[in-house]
């Protein structure tokens, strides 16, 4: 069960971003109603991967007590493999195009002209550190 804060730590750290985005994007832009709905999704992202892993069986003693033949087991408890490589596969790809979208939602306003200068420098300094997080700590 080394996963249980998994899905919980991954949904916050990518909320925490989303609230920081909408402290730079304008009051009525369409860039902060992306920002509100990436907030819900990502949100119910972490709920429905949090409760697979919390209620890994019906019944859920199933988990550990394999006895029980009839149990209903999914997502990492899965006791087939392809039930467990579904799982993983669509909780690995779901939040990468998440952090994917992400980290490309501010883009546009970096780019933009009369962006200012402090916004400009915070966006520069949050993209060099995604990039090299990405690259040091995907290996």
């Amino acid at each position: 069960m080394s996963t249980v804060p998994y899905p919980l730590s991954v949904a916050f750290t990518k909320l925490a971003i989303l609230f920081q985005y909408l402290r730079i994007f304008q009051t009525s832009s369409t860039y902060r109603l992306v920002c509100k709905t990436l907030i819900i999704i990502v949100a119910l992202w972490g709920c429905v991967y949090s409760v697979m892993i919390w209620v890994p069986c019906i019944p859920v003693a199933a988990y550990w007590d394999l006895s029980i033949t009839d149990a209903k087991c999914y997502g990492f408890s899965g006791r087939q493999l392809r039930e467990f490589m579904d799982y993983f596969v669509s909780q690995v790809v779901s939040s990468s195009v998440l952090d994917f979208i992400v980290f490309l939602l501010p883009i546009r306003l970096y780019f933009r002209p009369n962006t200012k200068g402090h916004v400009h420098l915070s966006l520069l300094c949050f993209f060099a550190l995604g990039l090299w997080y990405g690259f040091f700590f995907s290996f």
